[in-house]
């Protein structure tokens, strides 16, 4: 199960260090936040890959005792299915402590540490995620900077500042061009950011305008505005799991549900695991795996959408996602019986 894990768990993960790594690269964030933001939202990724990877193990594991005659031999030296029915919900107990724990204390935990850092994101100004020698795009595109290099104190070598006086217009082409040989920011006395540039020229207007104008300035000051690029995203799963028991609202309770949720999934899964792993020895074990892993991620947006149904409220809290776990009992009783509910429907 642990080999599944890992091999599940870098794929989720390489996908979204691609999305955050963009963001650093574009200067929306700063590098350094990068390994602590997939860290700290690694057990959102665990609560939910280690019931599949535990399914996908049973699967895997059963389905070579079939192949390879193995399981004959058990049930000829008195493994009962009764008892496989048992070792394996005594597994699922173990995988069901883990889950627990990271999907009702520690996720939301690590939920807690990532709105921080974002928060943190969001109150760096647009130079303080500049990269040296990168043009980047500030302002929702209304700006672009590009600086060459920016030492130990903070302070900024060949500068150069493209904005558009008009954001609704750009194509206009209405814009201040701003040049510096070096730059630096200060504060004033009511804690406003200001961008100080030395030795430089500033261009305004429209090429070609009667009014354009050139200045060529010593220094030269601009007010430096907070990022607004980043968006907080403040999601239940950031509640701890005891505040949720004590909410009514839709979106607590849905949220509280899925937590709950991800955890009863893994006997339900455990117990489908054990028929649809029985492979004719010939059809190879991975005959079956394919529908199985279909059926598994059915269950989990089954469970997903059931979430958001709740937060929508288009059915009752009330009803939680029970119904879906029964469904999927059901079905797991359909399959383990298959056989003679197929000899009784013939008859």
């Amino acid at each position: 199960m642990f080999v599944v894990l890992v091999i599940v768990l870098v794929i989720s993960l390489g996908w979204r260090f691609s999305g955050y790594l963009d963001r650093a690269a574009a200067g929306v964030m700063t590098g350094e936040v990068l390994f602590a933001l997939m860290a700290f939202r690694l057990p959102g990724f665990l609560e939910i890959i280690i019931p599949i990877s535990f399914f996908l193990a049973l699967m895997l594991t059963y389905g070579r005792l079939h192949v390879d005659h193995e399981m004959i031999v058990l049930q000829a030296c008195g493994m009962s299915p009764t008892r496989i029915v048992f070792i394996t919900l005594m597994i699922s107990a173990i995988v069901m402590l883990l889950t627990s724990l990271v999907a009702l204390w520690v996720k939301p935990m690590g939920e807690r540490q990532v709105q921080v850092l974002l928060q943190e994101q969001k109150n760096l100004t647009e130079f303080d995620t500049l990269v040296p020698g990168r043009f980047q795009s500030l302002s929702s595109g209304r700006r672009v900077t590009y600086t060459e290099e920016i030492n130990d104190k903070g302070e900024l070598t060949e500068i150069f500042i493209n904005e558009y006086l008009d954001p609704a217009l750009p194509s206009a082409r209405a814009s201040a061009t701003v040049i510096a040989t070096s730059g630096r920011t200060e504060v004033d006395i009511e804690g406003r950011r200001f961008l100080v540039l030395n030795n430089g020229q500033r261009y305004e207007g429209k090429p070609g305008d009667p009014g354009y104008q050139i200045i060529e300035y010593e220094e030269y000051g601009q007010l430096v505005e907070k990022d607004s690029s980043i968006f907080l995203d403040e999601r239940n799963s950031a509640i701890p799991s005891l505040d949720l028991f004590e909410r009514s609202d839709p979106a607590g309770l849905s949220e509280l549900h899925w937590r709950l949720s991800v955890v009863l999934m893994i006997p339900v899964i455990g117990l489908l695991a054990i028929p649809l792993s029985r492979v004719n020895p010939r059809q190879g074990r991975f005959t079956r795996l394919v529908p199985a892993m279909i059926l598994c991620f059915l269950y989990v947006i089954a469970l997903s959408a059931g979430k958001s149904g709740i937060e929508r409220e288009d059915f009752p809290a009330e009803y939680g996602l029970w119904w879906i776990h029964g469904v999927f009992l059901l079905i797991t009783f359909v399959i383990w019986h298959l056989e003679k509910i197929t000899k009784i429907v013939r008859h």
